[in-house]
């Protein structure tokens, strides 16, 4: 396989991982959204921009993954869906073994914490 092939696999795995975590967050926001409305809470009391880039970019790492273990496959539906997939299954994944291993910077009350992990895992 070309070098230039190879690359775009790649670029192909981190941009639909992203789009698959996008997706789930997406999903996870509207919940919280409505959940805040209903008790009179604002997007800014618990939406977190940084963890939610940060989780994108945990998306795009996962579809990168991907994509390197799938560097032979055709190009199709399929594989692009399953890059997808991987953006969106993998970042939970990927996210456990960060929170595993690493010690929190601050700490947080439980609903804050619970409703952001709400609103970005989906």
């Amino acid at each position: 396989m070309e070098i230039g092939v190879a690359i775009l696999y790649i670029v192909l795995g981190v941009l639909l991982g992203a789009v698959g975590q996008g997706a789930r967050a997406v999903i996870g926001i509207k919940k919280a959204a409505d959940e805040a409305s209903s008790t009179g809470g604002k997007i800014d009391d618990w939406f977190d921009v940084k963890r939610f880039l940060f989780s994108l970019i945990i998306g795009a790492i996962a579809g990168c993954l991907a994509a390197i273990l799938l560097l032979e496959a055709p190009v199709n539906q399929e594989l692009m869906l399953g890059l997808v997939a991987a953006g969106y299954a993998g970042t939970d994944f990927i996210e456990g073994l960060i929170s595993k291993y690493t010690p929190s910077d601050k700490p947080k009350s439980t609903t804050s914490v619970n409703q952001e992990k709400e609103a970005i895992s989906g």
